[in-house]
Parts: structure tokens; C-alpha cells; sequence
């Protein structure tokens, strides 16, 4: 009688886990969140707090009162793999990478994700940290309080963007690409978060090495798309090229 009492209230808990989790979400993506569960002692994973064409985030809280972000990714979209195609190959980290399947394809997108973040993390970047990932779940550090996230730069008051604000984020930026020798490739109002006066740069899971083919083009997209947003809010913006100069990818490049 003691084990099946037992037994009962994991399947209660179990149920209680889950039970504003996103309902679409495919059978084999639950039992790896069953796994995550375990593993991080998580007590209730909430509603999505976020949503892109490739995955939604999800808040999720230890039985301590700790929080996660758990990305996970949609494991059929054509997105996904064509993002892959643009961002990965090529890359020299992943040469030579093979996949037999979308939810494969999904999984090395998702690993991609978390090196990035770790790499970053690691050269003192601004970003969530990373804490693990299993197959199309990525999990993060929680930036916001109490599982409400913190709001994107585009969501931010007029009156909370200045231009100490904008120079920070340049500030990430060349520690990005000088010291972690990375791009980020879709740099934006919509992939910033902000939180006590500080910006998380966030969404890096088409970041390319400094050597893939298309880095420059990439970076000076990033900036301009900064610059644009910015200057839109009537910030006096440092032009483009000027910001470049910064890069030792743009020097060998104008060497070349």
C-alpha cells in the first residue's frame, strides 16, 4: 500500500509539472522533460513566455525556488533547417556534420545553441548562462524575476533608452566578436533583454565563428540594425564603419 501511495503521488506531481505546459507539444519532447525534471529537481514548468519561428521559452522552477528558461525547439520546421543551412554549415565547428532527420537536424541546432552560449559565457558576455541541454531542450539562467522575464530592448519605455544603454550593448558586442570570436547574425531590438539598466543579448543559436565565410557581412548587419533602432529614438549613434574599425575581422579583411 506504501509503494502504490507512492506511486500515486509522482503521478500526481508528474501531472502538476505539466499541467500549463504548451499542449502541442510531441510526446518525445515530455518524456525529455520528465528526464529534466529529475535531473534539476524542477517543480513546476509554466505557460510560454516567449515564442520565434524556431522554438518557444518556457519558465520553469526548482522545489528550492530557483529559475530556469527552458527553450525548446520545434522539432518539424522548415525554419529551423534552413536556418542551419545558413548559420552551421560552414562554420568550421561543424564540419563535416551529418544528420539523418529532422528531430537529429533540431538536436545539433539546439547543442549549437548551447556552445555558443557557453563561449560567450565564458569571455564575459552579457548572456544567460547555460545549464544543460538534452536533445531539443536548452536550459538557462532566467533573466526577469519571479518568472515573469525581463522586457526586450523594443519593449522598453522611451524614456529607459539612452545612450549609456546603446554604448553597452556596443560594448557586448566587441567583447562578442574580439574576445569570444563570435557574430551573432540576427542582432536586434527583439533579441535584447534588459534588466537593471543592463543588456542580455539573447537568441544566439545562428552565432558563426569569425572565420565562417559570411562573418563580416553578418556583423555589419548587426550594427546597422542597432544604429537603425536606436537612432529611430533619437540616440546619436556612431556610424557603422566607425564601430567596424573596433573588429580584427574587419582589419584583416581590409588588409585582405
Amino acid at each position: 500500500m506504501e509503494r502504490k501511495g507512492k506511486k500515486e503521488e509522482k503521478r500526481r506531481k508528474d501531472e502538476d509539472l505539466f499541467k500549463v505546459v504548451d499542449s502541442t507539444l510531441d510526446t518525445r519532447t515530455y518524456y525529455l522533460l520528465y528526464q529534466l525534471s529529475r535531473k534539476l529537481n524542477l517543480k513546476n514548468i509554466y505557460g510560454a513566455i516567449s515564442s520565434g519561428k524556431e522554438a518557444k521559452v518556457y519558465p520553469a522552477i526548482t522545489e528550492n525556488g530557483k529559475w530556469y528558461a527552458l527553450k525548446i525547439y520545434y522539432v518539424s520546421t522548415a525554419a529551423s533547417k534552413r536556418a542551419l543551412e545558413k548559420y552551421t554549415f560552414g562554420d568550421p565547428r561543424f564540419e563535416g556534420i551529418k544528420v539523418s532527420n529532422t528531430r537529429q537536424l533540431i538536436s545539433v541546432w539546439a547543442r549549437k545553441e548551447f556552445k555558443n552560449l557557453s563561449r560567450l559565457f565564458r569571455n564575459d558576455v552579457r548572456v544567460p548562462e547555460p545549464i544543460y541541454v538534452l536533445e531539443n531542450i536548452l536550459v538557462m539562467q532566467f533573466i526577469g524575476e519571479d518568472g515573469i522575464r525581463a522586457p526586450l530592448l523594443k519593449e522598453l519605455p522611451d524614456d529607459e533608452i539612452n545612450e549609456e544603454l546603446y554604448k553597452d550593448i556596443i560594448d557586448q558586442l566587441d567583447k562578442m566578436v574580439n574576445k569570444a570570436e563570435l557574430v551573432h547574425g540576427d542582432l536586434s531590438e527583439y533579441n535584447i533583454m534588459v534588466k537593471d539598466g543592463k543588456n542580455y543579448i539573447i537568441d544566439v543559436s545562428q552565432a558563426v565563428d569569425i572565420d565562417h565565410p559570411n562573418a563580416l557581412e553578418l556583423l555589419k548587419r548587426d550594427i546597422e540594425n542597432l544604429n537603425t533602432f536606436f537612432e529611430s529614438k533619437g540616440i546619436e549613434i556612431i556610424e557603422t564603419e566607425e564601430i567596424l574599425r573596433r573588429f580584427k575581422i574587419y582589419e584583416n579583411e581590409d588588409q585582405n
